[in-house]
């Protein structure tokens, strides 16, 4: 393998080069090309390859490093993250394999703490969420299996409700925010009910 140049990217990391080779421009980082031995001029194609390979998913786990620190992520987002950064699906796919083994991607576990962090969103809205989040179907459905509305319902009526003086207006209203939140006319009535509300039947 005929290596043309190797050059830093950036004066920001000294860790990450491009290496200029017949078959075309990579990212490599400073370790593998020190393993491998990779230099200027020709190389060994089997070398070349593992070194290239090694680097894209060295230096795909150091950027996700950043971007998972602040919260969880679901197997999706990781997947598009680095699809987005232009690594190739043979790396995202062996990346993805890594951080499933060191059991940072769980899915499971990212729905379960999504519900938690939102107890005021319904039921369908959790559904929906979790599902642009990129969480399975049949996952969605086992962590939502139990789950019930009313708290959830109740949270945004008061939220709704405070500082406000309350007659048939503010109720039809504060019903329909509710409906549009995702929240079903029963448990809805339950609520109102357990705020003392009246619901009139048409």
């Amino acid at each position: 393998m005929e290596v043309f140049s190797i050059k830093l990217k950036s004066v920001r990391n000294s860790k990450i080069f491009v290496v200029s080779s017949e078959v075309g421009d990579h990212l490599f980082h400073a370790d593998t090309i020190v393993k491998y031995g990779i230099v200027g001029g020709s190389n060994e194609d089997e070398k070349f390859n593992l070194a290239l390979k090694e680097s894209e998913e060295l230096i795909a786990m150091e950027m996700l490093n950043k971007y998972i620190a602040s919260s969880l992520k679901t197997e999706k987002q990781i997947r598009d993250y680095l699809y987005k950064k232009e690594f190739r699906k043979e790396t995202i796919d062996a990346v993805v394999n890594k951080l499933k083994e060191y059991d940072i991607i769980d899915d499971v576990v990212y729905a379960n703490t999504y519900i938690k962090s939102n107890p005021n969103y319904s039921k369908n809205k959790l559904k929906q969420k979790l599902y642009i989040a990129g969480v399975k179907s049949d996952v969605i459905e086992k962590v939502l299996k139990d789950h019930e509305d009313d708290v959830g319902c109740l949270i945004n009526a008061k939220k709704f409700l405070k500082n406000k003086q309350l007659d048939k207006s503010i109720c039809e209203k504060l019903i329909r925010r509710l409906l549009g939140q995702g929240y079903n006319y029963e448990t809805i009535k339950r609520v109102l009910n357990e705020l003392k509300i009246e619901l009139e039947e048409e």
